[in-house]
C-alpha cells in the first residue's frame, strides 16, 4: 500500500469519525430561518451563504417572513485541513507555520434571530474562533459576536414585488448588504484559519471591523436598492457590537462615517444582472497615541449575475466587485509607521460559480490587489502590496436526510489556491527566499449547518 494510499484512508476517517462526533449531539436543532418558513435553504441560497432573489427579499423584509420560532436557534461548525506548499523559511529552515497538513476544529458558531414582530427581525452570531493567532504559530480558543443584524422594515405592495423601507442596525461594514459582491459576504465563503497567507492587504471595508452602524435603506420598484449608513465606535449603549472582542483588534472611529450604497437589478427570480455602487469614508484613531485618525476613502463597483434554471437543475452565478482606497496617514506619517503621508490601494476580486441539482459546484475565482510602495508598511522586499492569485473550489452537497433532523445540512469543499505573485514579487518577496508559489494551499473541509 503506497503512502498517499495511507493517507487517503486516514483523512476520509478523521473526516468520517468527526461528522458522527458532531452531528448527534446537534439532533435537536435546526436552522433558523427554514425552521421559520418552512423552506429548504435552497429557497434563500445558492451556495451558502450565497444569496437567491427570494434570499435577497427575504434579507430586505428584515427576516420577517413566516412564523416566530419559540427557541430560534442554530449550530454551525466547521472542521478543516490544509497544506500550504512550503511552510519555512529558506533562509534559516524555521517554521512559519504550525498546524500545517492538520486537521483542525476551526470554529463553532451560535446563532439566534429571525422574526422578532411582523416589523423587526434580526441575524445574530456568535462565533468561537478555535485557532486565534497573532504569529500563524501559536493558538487560543477565543469567542465574540460576529456578524450581527437587526432591522425595523416596512412593506408596500404585495409579497411578490414590495417596496421596502428599513431601518438597519449592525456590526460590521455591508454585513447588511443583500449581494454577495460586499466584501462581508463575497467569495471565498470558507478560507483557511492556519498555514494561510490571505489575498494581499485588505481595504477598510474588506477588514471586517467590529464598529457600529446605523443605517436606513429602501428597495424600490423590485429593482432600486439604496442605502446610507453612519459607522461610529462600538461604545456605551452600543457595546454589545463588539463584545468578546479583544482589545487590539478593536476599531476606534471618530465622530460619524459615512457609507453609501446604490445597486440596480434587472431580472426575474430565474435570471438577473445586478451592477451596483458603494463607499465608506472612514477616520481610524489608535486610542493609544494622541494623534490625528487615518482618513480611508474607498470607493467600489460590482457586479452580479444569477441563472436558476425553471427545473432548478442548474445555477449560474458570478460577481465582480472592484475597491480603490485612498488613504490620509496622520497618524503613521511622519512618525515611522509610513513611508508617505497619502497612498492608494486597489483591491480586484471575480469569480463564477456552477451549480448541477444544488449537489455539486465549481467555484474559479481570481484576486488582485495593487498599490503605492510603502517599506514601513508592508515590509516585503519590494515595499509594495501587489498580490495576484487564483482559486479553484469544487463542493458536494449530500443528499442524506438526517431522521433527526431533516433540515441539516452539510458542505463538503476543496479549494486550491495559487499565487503569481506576492507582495509584489514572484521570487524572496519577504527576505526570506521564499516564492510567490510557495503560499499555494490546498484546503479541505466540512461545514455543517443544523
Amino acid at each position: 500500500m503506497t503512502t498517499a494510499t495511507t493517507r487517503f484512508k486516514r483523512a476520509g476517517a478523521a473526516l468520517c469519525f468527526v461528522l458522527t462526533c458532531l452531528a448527534w449531539p446537534c439532533a435537536q436543532a435546526n436552522p433558523i430561518f427554514a425552521r421559520q418558513t418552512g423552506l429548504n435553504c435552497a429557497s434563500c441560497h445558492t451556495i451558502y451563504p450565497e444569496l437567491t432573489p427570494f434570499g435577497r427579499k427575504f434579507k430586505l423584509t428584515g427576516y420577517t417572513m413566516g412564523e416566530r420560532e419559540k427557541i430560534p436557534l442554530a449550530l454551525m461548525t466547521v472542521v478543516s485541513r490544509n497544506a500550504i506548499s512550503n511552510d519555512t523559511d529558506k533562509s534559516t529552515g524555521a517554521p512559519l507555520f504550525a498546524k500545517n497538513k492538520e486537521f483542525v476544529l476551526d470554529a463553532i458558531s451560535l446563532f439566534s434571530g429571525g422574526k422578532i414582530t411582523d416589523n423587526a427581525g434580526a441575524f445574530v452570531q456568535w462565533t468561537y474562533n478555535n485557532l486565534t493567532t497573532t504569529d500563524n504559530l501559536n493558538f487560543t480558543g477565543h469567542g465574540a459576536l460576529d456578524n450581527t443584524d437587526v432591522r425595523v422594515v416596512k412593506k408596500f405592495g404585495n409579497d411578490d414585488k414590495p417596496t421596502v423601507i428599513g431601518l438597519t442596525l449592525h456590526n460590521n461594514p455591508t454585513v447588511q448588504d443583500i449581494y454577495n459582491t460586499a466584501p462581508a459576504w463575497s467569495f471565498p465563503y470558507w478560507a483557511p484559519s492556519v498555514a494561510a497567507p490571505g489575498r494581499g492587504t485588505p481595504t477598510f471595508l474588506e477588514t471586517g471591523a467590529r464598529v457600529a452602524g446605523i443605517g436606513a435603506y429602501a428597495y424600490l420598484f423590485d429593482s432600486l436598492y439604496l442605502e446610507a449608513t453612519s459607522y461610529q465606535t462600538a461604545k456605551g449603549f452600543l457595546s454589545p457590537l463588539r463584545a468578546g472582542t479583544p482589545d487590539d483588534q478593536r476599531v476606534t472611529l471618530t465622530g460619524a462615517n459615512p457609507y453609501w450604497r446604490i445597486a440596480y437589478t434587472i431580472g426575474d427570480e430565474h435570471q438577473s444582472l445586478t451592477i451596483g455602487h458603494f463607499g465608506a469614508i472612514a477616520d481610524v484613531k489608535d486610542p493609544t497615541v494622541d494623534t490625528p485618525a487615518d482618513q480611508f476613502r474607498d470607493l467600489g463597483l460590482d457586479a452580479q449575475f444569477q441563472y436558476l434554471s425553471p427545473d432548478d437543475r442548474h445555477i449560474i452565478s458570478a460577481q465582480a466587485t472592484y475597491i480603490d482606497e485612498r488613504t490620509k496617514w496622520r497618524t503613521g506619517f511622519p512618525n515611522g509607521s509610513n513611508d508617505n503621508p497619502t497612498s492608494k490601494l486597489r483591491s480586484m476580486r471575480a469569480k463564477a460559480t456552477y451549480l448541477y441539482q444544488h449537489t455539486y459546484g465549481i467555484t474559479a475565482g481570481v484576486f488582485k490587489v495593487t498599490g503605492d510602495a510603502d517599506f514601513a508598511r508592508f515590509g516585503s522586499t519590494t515595499g509594495t502590496p501587489d498580490t495576484t492569485g487564483y482559486i479553484i473550489e469544487l463542493n458536494y452537497w449530500p443528499k442524506f436526510k438526517a431522521p433527526f433532523d431533516p433540515q441539516m445540512n452539510v458542505r463538503f469543499g476543496i479549494q486550491y489556491t495559487g499565487y503569481t505573485k506576492f507582495m509584489g514579487s514572484s521570487e524572496n518577496f519577504d527576505g526570506t527566499l521564499r516564492r510567490a508559489r510557495d503560499n499555494n494551499t490546498l484546503f479541505i473541509y466540512a461545514w455543517f449547518m443544523f
